[in-house]
């Protein structure tokens, strides 16, 4: 899976952005925190690798869990422009 940012820019964000990208078994923080990271970061990845990229970081600071050394360190870094 490539870690690299995409080259051409994305549309802007979608009207519908809540009703598209919120999971119905996320809480309002892990909301709020997936968000701002998606926000950030929506014209530097591509949808698929963001998603992913995001969900990570939700998992990582809400509930604990770990990853591999190279995405712990990306999310990581990614997460000091947003925290």
């Amino acid at each position: 899976m490539s870690t690299e940012t995409k080259t051409g820019d994305r549309d802007a964000m979608p009207p519908d952005f809540e009703t598209t990208y919120r999971l119905s078994t996320e809480s309002t923080k892990q909301w709020d925190l997936r968000k701002r990271f998606l926000e950030k970061y929506w014209h530097q990845y591509d949808e698929d690798r963001l998603l992913c990229l995001a969900q990570c970081y939700v998992n990582m600071r809400c509930l604990g869990c770990k990853y591999s050394k190279s995405l712990n360190s990306l999310v990581d870094e990614l997460a000091k422009e947003i925290e």
